[in-house]
């Protein structure tokens, strides 16, 4: 019953997330808005960590299973591809040195605040 409260409170996020994105003026993915609301409710501490900490290690383990249909999709559609396979092959690249840069100035930037944070407690 707690690993079902646990995914509850995800998918509830998701649910408000898509039902906001839908509302909103501009096209604004839910997914992303989900991922927004989840940090702020961590960051505000109506929702902890250890509430969730399950739920989401799982999915980010099984992640590959996300992408697996969409891969599927693209081996299907292979003959549209054909014609601009390069520009699609060069925007893959690109967009997957970008995403390893970025992630590693993330974790770059995450790492010195945790030890400005711990040197700040220490200190004081």
């Amino acid at each position: 019953m707690k690993l079902f409260k646990k995914t509850l409170i995800l998918f509830v996020v998701c649910f408000i997330s898509d039902i906001i994105a839908y509302f909103l003026p501009f096209p604004f993915p839910g997914s992303v808005l989900a991922m927004i609301i989840t940090f702020l409710l961590l960051l505000s501490g109506l929702v902890k960590v250890r509430q969730i900490e399950p739920v989401s290690d799982f999915l980010v383990k099984n992640m590959a299973f996300v992408f697996l249909p969409s891969t599927v999709s693209i081996v299907s559609y292979l003959d549209v591809f054909q014609s601009i396979l390069w520009q699609f092959l060069l925007i893959c690249i690109v967009t997957t040195f970008i995403t390893f840069v970025c992630t590693a100035y993330s974790v770059k930037l995450t790492v010195y605040l945790i030890n400005k944070r711990k040197e700040k407690t220490e200190n004081a």
